[in-house]
């Protein structure tokens, strides 16, 4: 690594810790109280990029995406992210400068799977985080709040995916550096009381190093 390189990583390393010192957990919502029922979030690292996955059965209808080829699996991966980083064919420079330097429309995309994501994503990390009912609510209305609509409110299908079966959706906000989609997981995850801060989480190692933290390190990436 070059010195430039030694020197950005360690900025870096600096900023996380300084920020995620002063995240704390949301009073009432994270942890959950002894006794208290939970629910499982999965984070998952795939190494740029980080999504969440949730069992499909504890979704409330405003968070499922609505597509019958989700109906019947057991899990749901959702991720956030540039349009058109995330949808193209092939990752171009002018691709990959435009999704760093301008403000971009932003898709969801959201994969059905039958297997637990330590079996489906057998390569990425992954962190098993427990939060309370009330801390999943708001997490579901963040997910739901996170998919874009037409004039008619209805949600914007956008197609296929990019692995299993999975589809793309019109998304709220816009992707910019530092808006990134692992900031989305953050907001998220935050939504829920756990004690990330969105500031530090602008990559994918941001969120999984804090995520280590409050929840259960299944695999590292």
């Amino acid at each position: 690594m070059s010195t430039l390189g030694k020197m950005g990583h360690f900025a870096l390393l600096a900023c996380m810790l300084a920020i995620a010192g002063c995240a704390a957990p949301v009073r009432g919502l994270f942890p959950p109280k002894p006794g208290e029922k939970t629910e499982t979030v999965y984070v998952v690292d795939h190494g740029w990029h980080t999504g969440l996955v949730l069992k499909s059965d504890t979704l409330p209808p405003s968070a499922q995406p609505g597509w019958s080829g989700f109906q019947g699996s057991k899990y749901l991966e959702v991720g956030w992210g540039d349009d058109g980083f995330y949808r193209a064919r092939k990752i171009t420079l002018g691709i990959t400068l435009k999704a760093l330097f301008w403000r971009n429309p932003a898709v969801l995309h959201v994969v059905a799977m039958d297997k637990p994501p330590q079996a489906y994503f057998p390569y990425s990390g992954i962190v098993r985080v427990n939060v309370s009912e009330q801390g999943y609510r708001r997490l579901c209305d963040y997910l739901t709040s996170s998919y874009g609509a037409d004039e008619g409110g209805h949600r914007v299908d956008l197609g296929a995916g990019i692995y299993g079966e999975s589809r793309f959706y019109r998304a709220t906000g816009h992707y910019y550096f530092p808006n990134t989609c692992n900031v989305w997981t953050a907001h998220a995850l935050r939504a829920a009381g756990a004690p990330i801060s969105p500031a530090c989480s602008i990559t994918a190692g941001g969120v999984f190093s804090q995520a280590e933290h409050f929840g259960v390190l299944i695999r590292k990436p």
